[in-house]
């Protein structure tokens, strides 16, 4: 599903994603985050903001107990990816989600 989303195949990509989000072991924090953003990316691509917001704050728990920087670097980019809706309610409750639980990445980010 990744690599379809990397090719820009949102809508073949993301139910792959989804099914391998959920069937991703629970304790797997950094590979349930992982695969949430990836997933939160297509749905956004899609132009789905609020299932994209969604998805990607109800993967903040599981970013925020592991400390990769692969994880850090998709929580940027989908950051960078909310730029257009910035000031949508969504967009800025998933800022205000991502500042709280993961200071540091988020101290990287640009506003």
């Amino acid at each position: 599903g990744i690599a379809h989303g990397r090719l820009g195949e949102a809508a073949t990509a993301e139910p792959l994603i989804a099914d391998a989000l959920r069937r991703e072991d629970r304790t797997n924090q950094r590979g349930r985050a992982f695969h949430a953003f990836w997933l939160a990316r297509t749905q956004l691509d899609q132009g789905k903001l609020d299932q994209a917001c969604d998805t990607a704050t109800q993967a903040l728990v599981p970013a925020s107990a592991v400390a990769s920087e692969r994880v850090s670097g998709h929580l940027r980019e989908f950051y960078d990816q909310l730029a257009p809706h910035r000031q949508e309610p969504v967009a800025l409750a998933f800022e205000a989600r991502l500042r709280k639980l993961l200071p540091p990445v988020s101290g990287s980010l640009h506003p």
